[in-house]
């Protein structure tokens, strides 16, 4: 599953909200991604097996969950008239 910041998602514990980070560990011992040396992307495929989380904000406040507590039902942000010009550019190359 390929996810986004501003995408919104729901947890296997059931809070939903708006992605607002996407971490990326770059250590074996942060599995949360919370070091320095963590990585931060805009956009994220789950299917690469990278260990790290979403922060995420919902109704309630801001929550965070692994990439592995994510659920499939995401509701993508919608896309600029820029975000469909680079993907336009990208499919060219193709």
């Amino acid at each position: 599953m390929i996810i986004n910041i501003g995408d919104t998602i729901t947890a296997n514990h059931g809070r939903s909200g708006e992605i607002i980070n996407i971490g990326i560990a770059t250590e074996a011992t942060d599995i949360a991604a919370e070091n320095d040396t963590a990585l931060n992307a805009k956009t994220y495929d789950t299917s690469l097996g990278y260990t790290g989380a979403i922060t995420y904000t919902g109704d309630k406040g801001t929550y965070w969950c692994y990439f592995n507590q994510i659920e499939d039902n995401i509701t993508e942000k919608e896309k600029s008239d820029v975000d469909i010009a680079i993907e336009q550019e990208n499919e060219w190359w193709k």
